[in-house]
């Protein structure tokens, strides 16, 4: 879902989507960034869109909606 206002991370970052992901067909397993746990692609997971100013996009993956809340109060007040 695409926010109608991103949201400022700080300096020159902006959350510009917010995205619920599964991909059935797909094994990857990455690292929760807050809580240092498993995201499984072919499970239920959150996605973040991240836009800098400069157009450089990146995508962070969430394990759950508190570490999601955790990292957004973490990048807010850096």
């Amino acid at each position: 879902m695409e926010l109608e206002t991103p949201y400022a991370l700080g300096g020159t970052y902006y959350v510009e989507t917010v995205s619920v992901g599964k991909r059935t067909d797909d094994e990857t397993v990455r690292d929760c960034v807050v809580c240092g746990g498993h995201v499984y692609a072919d499970d239920w997971h959150l996605v973040v869109g991240v836009l800098d100013t400069s157009g450089d996009r990146q995508r962070h993956h969430h394990c759950s909606d508190d570490c999601l809340t955790e990292w957004l109060k973490l990048m807010t007040a850096a």
